[in-house]
């Protein structure tokens, strides 16, 4: 039996954590996703349209074409994404919905003092992250009420998210599903040929120090206020 402690609820809805990653080490990608859906809460998936994007985002709108998908806009994707973005939404007719930072993105630069990106330091990137990413998104989960996330993470792309579980409780007090975690990028790639799905562009994130870092989105809440 599970103890106590396994069992986290948010908003009247008790998940026993433990329990759901016992049965999901031995499930597939697709039926991970279906038990999320079937849970009859408020559910979104996220997305930043890198490189396998289209996986996720194609295995959720395939079971449910209503399911809502966030994009946090940075302000600082490159053309080839926004282009990515806008060819694989339209193929796969996403329910999107875009999120942005309240301040320009050259205001946030200015505020933070950065002229450079490529020379920033620690608290500058942090508090950039907050700004671009943190703060749009936690008005994602607040404005979708949402109680299950699924997101599109796996675990050989950073330590931290080596040492997490397929289900886990989310300081924002959600329930986060990760249905590919435990897929290497050659799963990714197959899965992208299987069902002729694009592969996305390289996604430049500022607010990394190199792509085998957190930003704080998978890490911490958003401690940002809105602008006023």
């Amino acid at each position: 039996m599970h103890g106590a402690k396994t069992i986290r609820a948010t908003r009247g809805v008790a998940w026993d954590l433990a329990a759901l990653n016992e049965t999901f080490a031995s499930a597939t990608p697709e039926s991970i996703v279906r038990w999320a859906l079937a849970q009859g809460v408020r559910t979104l998936t996220s997305t930043s349209f890198g490189a396998h994007a289209a996986a996720t985002l194609h295995l959720v709108q395939q079971l449910d074409p209503s399911a809502a998908t966030v994009w946090v806009d940075t302000g600082f994707a490159g053309d080839p994404t926004r282009h990515f973005a806008r060819e694989l939404a339209a193929q796969l007719k996403l329910k999107l919905t875009v999120y942005r930072p309240q301040r320009h993105p050259l205001a946030c630069l200015a505020r933070l003092n950065i002229s450079d990106l490529a020379n920033i330091n620690e608290q500058q990137r942090q508090e950039l992250a907050e700004e671009i990413k943190l703060e749009p998104f936690q008005r994602a989960l607040d404005e979708f009420a949402a109680q299950i996330w699924i997101s599109g993470i796996r675990a050989e792309e950073t330590a931290f998210r080596s040492n997490l579980e397929i289900a886990s409780w989310d300081e924002r007090g959600i329930l986060k599903i990760s249905p590919f975690l435990k897929a290497s990028a050659a799963d990714m790639d197959d899965y992208l040929r299987r069902h002729n799905l694009p592969l996305g562009p390289a996604v430049y994130d500022p607010t990394k120090a190199a792509q085998h870092l957190e930003c704080g989105l998978h890490t911490r809440r958003s401690t940002a206020n809105p602008v006023g």
